[in-house]
């Protein structure tokens, strides 16, 4: 059952057992109320978000009783009291029952992201949302941000060619559905602003048209999303032209998502590769969530204020190229984008995330580092190429992938592989992922020394898993291999 009126997804399981995350945050009632100022301003100064005074860091309800009515009614004042300028939020009182089954209350602050301009506190400091945790920005970062916040007024810009016609239906009922509410649909997008009345007719913001248009390209050319594949390892021009496969998406941002996500699985081929119990299974080219993700933060966070350029796919056959048109936002740099998040387009990041698209947590570009080495792939390479834009390459080694399963005698080795003790498969299956590997390479591979690695390796010989690839025993080129 929801607590809040003003967000219906607000129950006590979600102030309890949620996450902390870029959107939500709890305090403690005994918090400083200065340092309460800050994490609202940093919320304002990010994407907007959720902060629950009352309730600890672990989820226990504390409640504001116990530390008095007089702060209680201060915490309330907290904002007029010590930010400038004062940001849009709501403060909501909320009836609750208390750790000690008492009848208690707590505060709900309901943030929106200051769209063109900087929230401050009364010692002029900059606080702003980072993952979990909010941070005062130095001198460098505030210069950042408040350059940054002209593009803001982008996604609040009114299209007065717009109509109430342009509405995807389809769209906002999935988005109604994500939200938990029986509001009609017009009445959802005005409530978040992303329909506008002028002069009497309703007109859509560019963030509204970007996410529940039918047809954004038609306003917002800018919108689409390209894919190119190509054969080989370069783009070529004239009678060499090498495009295979090309495809423009330009609906609204939830189906150039999803549609763009099944058609590049379409052209990803897939690689035998063997699993930890012996049996050779297909994987694909890249990690999906590696691509996808790049895709999902290139659509997020792209300058859409950049109308000439679309965010644009290559695909090579070593490689994977996303090219998003726009600089990185605020204090985020190449060196950082692990560990830092700034959204250039926070009400469009706000709703993927609704719609279940965005990740809250700061974990997406870690977690594609991750992935890409848990595929023996190369680390993604970022990169901001004209000063003007960012670019994921994700590479592949079609030299070690590609035909593994002609190379190897995959009957004989899923046959025997129970047979081996652990070693000689960890032995097989770093030979058979990397064609190959030296007797150093596999006696650091198991920490054993000279005798026993060579040992092992002979054993496998022995079992006409493995060959050496060398002239002689003493060749410096030679490798143990699959035998054929």
């Amino acid at each position: 059952m929801s607590l809040s009126k003003i967000n219906t997804s607000i129950t006590l399981e979600y102030l309890t057992n949620n996450i902390e995350n870029m959107y939500f945050d709890r305090k403690s009632a005994n918090y400083a109320l200065k340092d309460l100022a800050n994490e609202i301003a940093s919320f304002a100064n990010a994407n907007g978000g959720i902060l629950a005074y009352g309730i600890t860091d672990s989820g226990k309800i504390e409640g504001c009783k116990k530390y008095g009515t007089k702060k209680f009614n201060d915490a309330q004042k907290v904002v007029i009291n010590f930010l400038k300028p004062v940001p849009i939020y709501t403060c909501e009182i909320i009836e609750i029952v208390n750790e000690k089954q008492e009848n208690d209350h707590i505060l709900l602050f309901h943030i929106e992201p200051s769209m063109n301009y900087i929230v401050r506190n009364s010692k002029d400091e900059v606080y702003c949302r980072q993952g979990d945790s909010s941070i005062k920005l130095n001198h460098d970062q505030i210069r950042i941000l408040e350059y940054d916040r002209k593009e803001r007024n982008f996604e609040t810009e009114v299209i007065n060619e717009s109509s109430i016609e342009d509405i995807d239906n389809e769209t906002i009922e999935e988005f109604k559905s994500r939200i938990d509410t029986d509001l009609d649909n017009i009445s959802v997008l005005k409530a978040r602003g992303y329909l506008k009345e002028i002069n009497g007719e309703l007109k859509f913001t560019n963030a509204g048209m970007l996410l529940f248009g039918k047809n954004p390209s038609i306003y917002l050319p800018c919108s689409r999303l390209r894919v190119i594949k190509f054969e080989g390892e370069e783009f070529k021009t004239g009678k060499e032209m090498n495009v295979i496969k090309e495809k423009t998406f330009d609906k609204n941002l939830c189906k150039i998502l999803t549609e763009s996500r099944e058609f590049i699985n379409s052209q990803l081929r897939e690689f035998s590769c063997l699993n930890n119990n012996g049996i050779f299974e297909k994987t694909p080219e890249y990690p999906e969530f590696a691509w996808y993700e790049g895709i999902v933060n290139a659509v997020t966070h792209r300058d859409y204020s950049n109308s000439g350029e679309q965010i644009l796919v290559k695909i090579y056959n070593n490689r994977m190229e996303i090219l998003s048109p726009g600089k990185l936002g605020g204090f985020v740099t190449v060196e950082n984008m692990k560990v830092k998040r700034y959204s250039r387009n926070p009400q469009i990041a706000r709703t993927l995330v609704e719609f279940g698209i965005v990740r809250e947590l700061n974990e997406g570009v870690k977690r594609i580092y991750n992935e890409m080495e848990l595929y023996n792939l190369e680390e993604p390479a970022y990169s901001e190429p004209d000063r003007n834009s960012v670019l994921l390459i994700l590479n592949n080694n079609i030299e070690k992938r590609s035909n593994i399963a002609q190379k190897v005698n995959i009957t004989k080795i899923e046959q025997i592989w129970n047979s081996l003790n652990h070693l000689e498969q960890i032995a097989i299956d770093y030979i058979i992922n990397n064609d190959g590997a030296t007797r150093e390479e596999i006696s650091e591979l198991i920490n054993r020394g000279k005798t026993s690695t060579v040992n092992l390796l002979n054993k496998l010989i022995e079992k006409n898993l493995i060959i050496w690839s060398g002239t002689t025993k003493q060749d410096s080129h030679g490798k143990y291999i699959i035998k054929e």
